[in-house]
């Protein structure tokens, strides 16, 4: 092997403290192309959660994982649907523990997840020529938190990634949805007295 080909050992340093770790500020415009705030799951882990995982359980995989969703899977492993932190702490697994008349506790995943026929989709197509501009606009216009990505390969349809509501916030310094969760007290108490 000619020694241009040769690979070298780096210099390693001790720490003599602990180091900070890095913080992410990350600004984007509404003109940049929407890849920039792209989660691509060809690059990214994705957190699964069992369709009969615990709601607590479900959450503390999340804080582990430092993610606000993840999807959910049916008992042959495949994808069936995606669940939130808001899903799990908001109204939904009240108003089905009320319809049920079961206690949070006895609730699953499967109880509050948005399923798979629920999805709304972009084709990664569109991404690669859009704006994160258009991404908000996209976010807003259908009340969704978050937009999956799928592209064709190989003639299927697979999962490639998604955007985040949030992170499009937290970047462009804008309120995506207001109100999401604006419903009040009383609002939640007259649906469960309804079902």
């Amino acid at each position: 092997m000619p020694d241009s080909y040769r690979f070298m050992p780096l210099p390693l340093v001790g720490l003599t403290h602990a180091p900070q770790l890095p913080s992410v500020q990350r600004t984007a415009r509404p003109h940049d192309p929407a890849v920039t705030l792209f989660t691509d799951l060809h690059h990214s882990a994705c957190v699964v959660a069992g369709h009969h995982d615990g709601l607590d359980q479900t959450l503390h995989l999340m804080m582990r994982a430092g993610v606000r969703m993840v999807f959910v899977s049916g008992a042959d492993g495949s994808l069936i649907g995606m669940v939130s932190a808001e899903d799990i702490q908001g109204e939904r697994p009240v108003l089905h523990a009320a319809t049920r008349r079961v206690s949070h506790h006895e609730l699953t995943i499967a109880d509050v997840m948005v399923p798979l026929s629920q999805w709304p989709t972009v084709d990664m197509s569109v991404v690669r020529t859009s704006r994160l501009g258009d991404i908000a606009a996209t976010l807003r216009d259908h009340g969704l938190r978050y937009l999956l990505v799928t592209q064709q390969k190989n003639g299927q349809t697979v999962l490639r990634g998604l955007f985040s509501a949030r992170r499009l916030e937290m970047a462009m310094n804008i309120t995506i949805e207001p109100g999401l969760h604006a419903r009040t007290f009383a609002e939640l108490e007259h649906d469960l007295a309804h079902h």
